[in-house]
Formats: C-alpha cells, structure tokens, sequence
C-alpha cells in the first residue's frame, strides 16, 4: 500500500459536479424565495416594473466593479511581464468571481485566480504573489473602509453597538495582517531549517519544492512592491472603485424605491451579515445574507420594499455574476484550446510535409 495521495475517481469528479451545481441551483432558489417569502408577490412585481433608468444605473455599478478589478489584475500583471490585454484580464475577473460565489466561502476563487493567471502568462510564484496582492489589497480596503463607516453613523440614529463592532474588527484585521506581514521571514526560516534526511526523501522533495516557491514568490512581491508608491496608490483606488461599486448596489436601490437609507449603515450591514452568511455553507451565503439583512433593515425600510431592493441587489450581484461567469469561463477555455488546436495542426502538417527541395530516396540496388 502507498501513503500517498490517490488521484480523483471520475465517479468522485462527476459527483463533485452535481453537488457543485445543486449548491448553486439552491443558491439562486433561496435568493429568490426569501425575498419574495419576506415582502410577497408585490415585492416581485414591484421588482420586474423596476425603472429602466434605475437598472441602467445598477449595471453600470456592476460595469464599474468589474473593471476596477480588470484593470488591477492587468496592471500587476503587467508588473510581473505578463503582458495580459484588458479584455482577458476582464474574463479572469469575472471567472474568478464565478468561482468565489460558487463554491462555500469562497474558496474556491484563490485556486481559480491562480489557474487563470498562470494561464495569461504568469509564472506559479507570479500567479500567486498577484493573487495575494489582490487579497492584501481588499483587506487594507476593509482597515480603512470600516473606521470610516463607523465615524460616519456618529451622529446618526443607529446603535452605537455597529460603529464600535466596526471600530474593533478593523483592528483585530490589521493586528493579524501585521502579525502574518512580520511573520513570513521567520515562516520561511523555520520550513527551511527541517530537515527530513533520506528517511523521507518524498517530504525532503516536497520541503525543497516548498522552500524555491516561496523564494519565487517573495521575488515577485518585493518586484510589485518596488513599482513605488504611486503605482501601490493607483492599486488601492482600484480596489476602492471595485469594493465601492459591489457594495454601493443595494444601497442605490433603495434609494431609487424612494429610501434614501445612510450609505455607512448599508456598507456596514452588508459587510458583517455577508461575513456571517458565508459560514453557512451555501454559495454567496444565500438565503441567510437576505434574512440578516432584512432583520436589521426592517427598523428603517418597509418590509415590501426592502424585499424588492433584496431582489434586485441578488440578481445584480449574484444571478449577473453567475451569467457573466459562465460565458468568461466558456470564452477562456476556448482561447485555451485554440493554440493547442493550432500546434498540433502545425506539427501534422511538418511531419506529413516532404521538405522543398528533397530528392526522392534512392532505390536499393538489384540482388
């Protein structure tokens, strides 16, 4: 018997995939009853007579998000000499996104983004120290976004209890990104100084494996950090659009349905009920992200119309997504294939082709 690891059965892979998609077919089902469970009928048809001029304005934040992230993950991209164009770098975003709201927690968009990247042209550690900086840049969002909607309910109604939870969490995720930033040198000290010997010469490979990719991968953050701070700044207010944009939806439809609710309390309420709802397990926290949200908007926005924003806000940034998803990753696999397709055409033709200039071989001589 071996102890290593055995490959995925295609019975295993093809299980996967139908729980894959009953998750995401359970997902869009409860984005859509509970809003209408929660306001009624009313909510739905209030929803589908929904202005023209008002879905135009929500398309155009979903446009805005997207290609705040398009353009960051070009430009470090390009950072790292992958010269990736905007329109891939735009379907990499949005096959990512797929992958974040498909899968529990999103775990599943780290392994995507990665893949994708690696396949626009970058190497495993360049994939991965993009990937990272993506990820760091959304958290320093968060350090600086949850003070700023804490300051900004100071002289409103709402409870104090939100602005110091807000107050608190962006400490606690500064004090860990600081801990994990001034941790990596010695991380990488300790997993080299294991030594498994010829005892276990598969670990001493995989430790060795390890150790160069980690190298890699610091080589290629300090060259994203060496770009300056004016290119860092243009990053951050990438991400800042992006971020802005995503959660900027549900607070624009209320306004449009007539309830002009603060934008900090809609970013706050979002932040932490989205947070709670992906412990659940469903894709997107669905269903538990529109009865959080419900009970704590419920004080300030009539059930009915709150119902209708719910609505409107899943299908922007859940049923959009998934669409847009589907169709990036479709496009991807075929640009994929393509030049695979073409080398293969190109070597039949070399291997079947006589050379110009050939002459015909001789014959072997008569017995």
């Amino acid at each position: 018997m071996t102890g290593g690891p055995k490959a995925a059965t295609p019975a295993a892979i093809r299980h996967a995939q139908r729980v894959g998609r009953l998750l995401i077919a359970l997902a869009v089902v409860a984005s859509l009853v509970v809003p209408i469970v929660l306001g009624g009928r009313d909510a739905l048809l209030a929803a589908l007579h929904f202005s023209i001029q008002g879905y135009i304005g929500i398309f155009a934040m979903i446009v805005a998000s997207w290609a705040g992230r398009a353009f960051k993950l070009q430009a470090l991209l390009h950072q790292l000499g992958a010269r990736a164009s905007l329109l891939r770098c735009s379907g990499i975003s949005l096959a990512t996104d797929f992958a974040f709201i498909t899968t529990p927690g999103g775990v599943g968009g780290y392994a995507a983004s990665v893949y994708y990247l690696r396949r626009a042209g970058a190497s495993a550690s360049g994939a991965a120290a993009v990937t990272a900086a993506d990820q760091g840049m959304d958290v320093l969002f968060f350090v600086v976004a949850l003070p700023l909607g804490a300051l900004g309910l100071v002289w409103s109604d709402v409870p104090r209890s939100l602005s110091t939870v807000a107050l608190a969490t962006s400490a606690l995720i500064a004090l860990a990104a600081l801990v994990a930033w001034l941790a990596r040198g010695r991380l990488a000290r300790w997993l080299g100084s294991i030594s498994f010997g010829s005892r276990w010469p598969r670990l001493a490979r995989v430790q060795h494996a390890a150790t160069e990719f980690l190298k890699r991968m610091r080589a290629d953050a300090r060259l994203v950090l060496a770009a300056g701070p004016l290119f860092l700044f243009y990053i951050f207010a990438l991400t800042v659009l992006q971020q802005l944009t995503r959660y900027g939806i549900l607070w624009l439809a209320l306004r449009l349905l007539g309830y002009p609710v603060s934008f900090p309390l809609i970013f706050l309420l979002q932040v932490f009920v989205l947070q709670a709802a992906s412990f659940t397990g469903m894709p997107a926290g669905a269903g538990s992200a529109e009865l959080g949200l419900s009970a704590t908007l419920i004080a300030w926005v009539p059930g009915p119309v709150l119902a209708t924003a719910l609505l409107l806000w899943r299908m922007a940034t859940l049923h959009v997504g998934l669409i847009a998803g589907a169709i990036a990753i479709a496009v991807l696999a075929r640009r994929h294939k393509r030049p695979h397709a073409d080398a293969e055409r190109a070597s039949t033709s070399t291997q079947t082709r006589e050379p110009p200039g050939s002459v015909a071989p001789p014959h072997a001589p008569p017995s």
